[in-house]
């Protein structure tokens, strides 16, 4: 393991600025900071792919959520259990912590050999959690807090973003109760190949027809994406083509 005391590397010194540069604070041992920045396509020993990012992935992920959660409760007290998963799904999904990790330049600090589209395609969003990890066991929770804070003030606003959702399920009722469609609402737990963490995947069909579909880390998060999903595809003027 890095030892704080030892003298730093030129390269360990340019680490160090680039992650004060992302974290708005110093770290303090660079160790899991190098392996949150290191995917697992680097590893030339597939039994060692615990020095990968994968297991501080594992951790900053609950991390994220946890502390999002607690944002989003403060934030908006009157809100409900599925407005308050619609907003954390918004921030928390992948395809928004990969913009992030692109906004903080983390890729240009990681160590990977994979070209493959798909790996590629979330290795941002990844390392973002890890980092987290990595804050977490170098630094603690306070830190994790201080950190998302940051990132919430800098690249969310959160009222503006209230206003863009809403309750999809009951509008997507509301709009099959209108023109008298049948209903099919299939939710269902998963674990694909690609995760570590168990999700609930949620499956619309409309007069027979699959629609759209959604995925979240509750029941109610998923519908609520689907709903929203399939409102996508009708645009409530096209309901000739149900």
């Amino acid at each position: 393991m890095f030892c704080p005391f030892s003298k730093k590397s030129e390269a360990d010194k340019i680490l160090v600025k680039n992650l004060i540069s992302i974290l708005g604070f110093k770290p303090k041992n660079l160790f899991f900071y190098k392996q949150a920045l290191r995917h697992a396509s680097a590893i030339g020993c597939e039994n060692n792919r615990q020095s990968s990012n994968e297991r501080l992935e594992f951790v900053g992920d609950a991390i994220i959520s946890a502390i999002v959660s607690n944002i989003l409760f403060n934030h908006f007290p009157k809100a409900d259990e599925g407005r308050l998963s619609i907003l954390r799904s918004t921030i928390v999904n992948r395809k928004t912590l990969n913009q992030l990790a692109d906004e903080l330049k983390i890729h240009e600090l990681m160590k990977y050999k994979s070209s493959s589209l798909n790996v590629m395609k979330n290795m941002g969003g990844n390392s973002f959690e890890a980092i987290v990890g990595a804050i977490y066991y170098d630094r603690g929770y306070k830190y994790c807090i201080k950190f998302i804070e940051n990132i919430i003030k800098q690249y969310f606003n959160l009222n503006t973003l209230i206003k863009q959702n809403t309750d999809y399920k009951s509008r997507l009722l509301q709009y099959v109760q209108k023109y008298k469609f049948d209903l099919l609402i299939d939710t269902y737990e998963n674990v694909e190949q690609n995760e570590k963490n168990q999700h609930f995947v949620t499956e619309i069909c409309i007069n027979s027809n699959y629609i759209a579909s959604g995925k979240g880390w509750s029941k109610k998060e998923a519908e609520q994406i689907a709903s929203k999903n399939v409102l996508k595809e009708i645009k409530t003027d096209n309901k000739e083509n149900i």
